[in-house]
């Protein structure tokens, strides 16, 4: 459920939403990293210009000044979690499960974070919490030709998107594209 704290984000919606994951996916509990957070306690995004646990290339994706349920993460020191950079190596840990930060913030002061995992759940992501490049020809390609998968990565905003990261393989593939529409899409996730 959505803390609404402003009227205005009433109609906001949850972006990460389980289709089959009773007992395919598991929640694993994680803390945020310490550079998701300044000084003061208060979120900050992950900069094209962090090097730091991740070297990034682009900025994280935010909506209302924080990040999304949906978002890919990357498992770091001990049972902390990071922003995706989209680099290919880095293995993707899962999804994260709460807004995090802006007007949106399930979190206030805590570090404690969701990340959904478990390969063969489906989740249905609606927009923004996915990148729309190439999706729409991706999709139709694969309709026509017999319903080949599309892999899904990890891109530089920490959202998943069909571009692959240079040298990639099999092990960076996130999730399979099962349907899209630009509203919305759903994925079988295989990590």
């Amino acid at each position: 459920m959505l803390r609404i704290r402003n009227i205005s984000n009433q109609f906001q919606k949850r972006t990460l939403r389980a289709l089959y994951a009773q007992t395919q996916a598991t929640p694993y509990a994680a803390t945020l990293h310490a550079s998701l957070r300044n000084t003061d306690g208060s979120f900050r995004a992950p900069l094209s210009s962090d090097t730091l646990p991740l070297a990034r290339s682009a900025n994280a994706f935010t909506l209302q000044g924080g990040l999304v349920p949906g978002q890919v993460v990357a498992k770091s020191a001990g049972e902390s979690v990071v922003v995706h950079n989209g680099v290919a190596g880095v293995k993707a840990f899962g999804l994260l499960a709460n807004f995090v930060g802006g007007t949106l913030d399930e979190l206030g002061d805590e570090n404690q974070v969701g990340v959904w995992r478990g390969p063969d759940s489906v989740w249905e992501l609606l927009a923004p919490a996915f990148d729309d490049t190439n999706l729409a020809s991706l999709y139709a390609t694969s309709s026509a030709t017999g319903g080949a998968p599309v892999p899904l990565y990890a891109q530089p905003s920490g959202l998943l998107g069909a571009t692959a990261p240079g040298s990639a393989t099999s092990a960076d593939i996130v999730a399979h594209l099962i349907e899209y529409t630009p509203s919305k899409i759903t994925v079988d996730l295989r990590v």
